[in-house]
């Protein structure tokens, strides 16, 4: 019986495995987690492994406020930019987005990056 739940066991953290490897990641993005950039960022790029739709895309400050980006593009693409429409002030920053992947899952996630001052006064 231990044989048997063991096999099975198995069987399930492959599936599982397996499963969790198909879904298109997220691969790079400008500005890049934990980032801290010295100049204004003036753009989002969000880079997957595959082609995706993005379906949502937030920049909200510390505070939580939300920053005026470029709507979110409804073409299929592996590679999306976004302007930034708010100029961003020193301080911390988040990215939100979710997308669904080309086999239909939906996959989600958040940047966190921020902005120093670019000079001392």
């Amino acid at each position: 019986m231990n044989h048997f739940l063991a096999v099975l066991t198995l069987f399930g953290s492959l599936a599982v495995a397996t499963g969790a490897s198909a879904h298109t990641k997220l691969a790079s993005t400008v500005p890049a987690e934990g980032a801290s950039a010295p100049t204004p960022v003036k753009e989002l790029v969000l880079e997957f492994a595959g082609d995706v739709r993005l379906t949502a895309v937030t920049l909200t400050d510390a505070a939580g406020a939300k920053k005026a980006i470029a709507d979110v593009p409804t073409a299929l693409a592996a590679k999306f930019t976004l302007a930034v429409r708010d100029e961003l002030a020193p301080g911390s920053y988040v990215v939100t987005w979710r997308a669904v992947g080309a086999d239909t899952h939906v996959v989600s996630g958040e940047i966190h990056f921020s902005i120093t001052a670019a000079h001392s006064h």
